[in-house]
């Protein structure tokens, strides 16, 4: 049996990282990957692909919006979905050579297979062409992620009923598409395919998308889905999908119909723990395929850690790298942060982008704390006209009395890029005189910040603060 300070396993985000962290503190390390190639969904399945349709989607609306004369872009009906995907495989590629070379740098040994617990302290890898190899551990880090959930009533044929990361294997761009699901992958795949000339319906259980997002925000986001085209069915749910010939006839919770050549499944995910054996290390997961861990990333059992995907919201890349790092840190007492951030920023990769960091105005006003909304409209802003979005907008959330940044929401063009400006002033408890008094380039979309905080002050001068005295958002 071969020994180790930990064993990984999974080459996502937070296994890649928390991996790399426990080899560079000195301790040897084993990385167990079921897949010939390293990187979880984040690199092979979900984001990158998913990423790389949008942007050729991106491109197609941009240039249809600058209205260059005698440049004419249109998708051709007969063309695949991974022909759109342009450039995934040179970025898919670097990326797994990228985690490759992190985790030899780190001196981490890696197994293909699959691996489950014997005991608490032990790990059986079952290799592709047969056989075993069992690994000692005294931390074991648990990064396997998650995959899209099949709910029973459907029956996904991957010809006409698809989930997230099947629909990207599609023969060809579909005349239509209903979603069934107003997460973000739901919220993301519905701009994408509306930006490729398909007309898309969503049907989503709640009273507004993305509800967990400041609220302007999310409608604001669904008025702009409007104006694409997307079609909303709300408040109901998908009961029965009946695969035809040529298309599939969706029957709603309220009696209503409707047909689309295609349907997307987007309702959320599930954890990889089938293969684990979790019940020989202790351990049980909920329902979902999810772990249960404290503020450490331990579990029920201390000396084994969970992370990424598999233990939850928000499930995001950037989330699970600093989990990974943050549970090795923590496991061998190295020297830097052993908690997680207060202060992470999530990124919606619609059309156009969603990020937000920090309180919302719901979460404010359930503190009842007093504070201070300054918005700037990108419709303005004269990098976003030469680029062709010119939608959207910023809004800062400030405290009513010295101006402290609590919270940054914006939709438009590169949100999840200008969301780390407003990031940044917050983790250094910044106030609006940071943005009032700094000097930015122009044109660029990081102006809005500017002129946000000169509205932000503006009413703050007027008393115009909320909870008390409240005026709407941009009123």
């Amino acid at each position: 049996m071969l020994s180790y300070d930990a064993v990984v396993i999974g080459s996502g985000p937070a296994g890649e990282n928390g991996a790399a962290q426990a080899g560079h503190l000195g301790k040897r390390v084993a990385l167990v990957e079921k897949e010939a190639v390293p990187g979880g969904a984040c690199a092979n399945t979900g984001t990158i692909p998913s990423k790389a349709l949008r942007e050729t989607a991106l491109a197609i609306q941009q240039a249809r919006s600058r209205g260059a004369h005698g440049i004419e872009m249109r998708v051709s009906g007969q063309v695949t979905i991974p022909e759109l995907m342009g450039r995934r495989g040179l970025v898919t590629g670097r990326e797994h050579s990228r985690i490759r070379d992190s985790l030899n740098r780190a001196g981490v040994e890696q197994f293909r297979g699959v691996a489950s617990f014997v005991d608490p302290h032990t790990l059986r890898v079952t290799v592709p062409e047969g056989g075993s190899q069992e690994l000692h551990a005294e931390v074991v880090l648990l990064a396997t992620g998650t995959r899209p959930f099949h709910p029973p009533q459907y029956t996904f044929d991957h010809v006409r009923v698809y989930d997230s990361d099947s629909i990207l294997l599609l023969d060809r761009v579909p005349r239509s598409l209903a979603i069934l699901g107003g997460g973000v992958a739901g919220c993301e795949y519905a701009s994408i395919f509306a930006g490729l000339g398909v007309n898309v319906s969503i049907i989503d259980s709640k009273e507004r998308l993305l509800p967990w997002l400041d609220a302007e925000i999310s409608l604001a986001m669904q008025d702009l889905f409007a104006m694409a085209g997307i079609e909303m069915f709300q408040r109901t749910r998908a009961m029965k999908l009946e695969p035809g010939d040529r298309d599939v006839l969706v029957t709603l919770s309220d009696g209503s119909r409707l047909v689309a050549e295609k349907v997307l499944v987007a309702a959320g995910r599930v954890g990889n723990v089938e293969a684990l054996q979790l019940e020989a290390a202790g351990l049980k997961a909920t329902e979902k395929g999810l772990l249960e861990v404290n503020q450490h990333f331990q579990t029920a059992i201390p000396h084994v850690y969970a992370a990424g995907d598999l233990v939850g919201f928000p499930g995001l890349a950037s989330t699970s790298m600093e989990q990974g790092r943050v549970a090795m840190l923590h496991a061998f007492g190295g020297e830097g942060r052993k908690r997680l951030s207060g202060l992470l920023p999530v990124g919606i990769y619609t059309i156009p982008e969603v990020s937000s960091v920090g309180e919302t105005e719901e979460s404010l006003r359930a503190k009842g704390q007093t504070y201070v909304v300054g918005k700037a409209s990108l419709e303005n802003n004269a990098r976003a006209n030469l680029i062709g979005e010119a939608v959207g907008f910023l809004k800062i959330l400030a405290d009513a009395k010295e101006g402290r940044i609590l919270g940054v929401h914006c939709i438009g063009p590169y949100a999840s890029e200008l969301v780390h400006l407003g990031q940044a002033v917050m983790s250094h408890d910044g106030d609006l005189r940071y943005f009032v008094e700094s000097v930015f380039n122009y044109p660029t979309l990081g102006d809005v910040y500017k002129h946000a905080a000169f509205d932000a002050l503006e009413r703050m001068r007027d008393g115009k603060v909320a909870p008390l005295g409240r005026v709407a958002a941009g009123g």
